[in-house]
Parts: C-alpha cells; sequence; structure tokens
C-alpha cells in the first residue's frame, strides 16, 4: 500500500483549530452578552493562526510551503493530458 502524505502535522493542528475557534464563534456571536468577551478572545486566537499559517507558509514542510502550491503551466497540462 502506497501512502501519501499531503499536510504534516502542524497544518492538520492549524485546520481543525480554525475549524473549532470559528464555530466557537458563530455559538458565541449568536449568545452575546457576556460570551462577547469569549468572542473577542476567539478572535485573536484566529489572529495568532493566520499569523502562525503565514509563518509556517514559509519555512514548514515541503507540502505546507506556499511555493509548493504553485504550479507551472506545463506541469498544468501535462497533467490535463
Amino acid at each position: 500500500m502506497h501512502r501519501v502524505r499531503v499536510w504534516d502535522g502542524p497544518t492538520r493542528l492549524f485546520h481543525w483549530s480554525l475549524t473549532l475557534t470559528v464555530v466557537g464563534l458563530i455559538v458565541t456571536g449568536n449568545v452575546g452578552g457576556l460570551w462577547m468577551e469569549r468572542h473577542l478572545w476567539l478572535g485573536y486566537f484566529v489572529l495568532s493562526l493566520l499569523l502562525f499559517r503565514l509563518l509556517w507558509g514559509f519555512v514548514g514542510g515541503r507540502w505546507s510551503r506556499f511555493a509548493s502550491f504553485i504550479y507551472t503551466p506545463g506541469s498544468l497540462w501535462a497533467y490535463l493530458k
């Protein structure tokens, strides 16, 4: 069996943390009241997650780097054939 790894651990953790945090933002935003302080802190956490991902996109593993997202026109054409 051939195993293909696409995302490394920190990137997976980022994606799941962002997902759970956005759910938390939706819930706390809809509840309102005293939960708005938690909503604010969750917003700061999203900001820190995005800053981490920006940094990790330059120094992270091979498949997490932004440079690996860009394909040349020749490679795209070969793929489409």
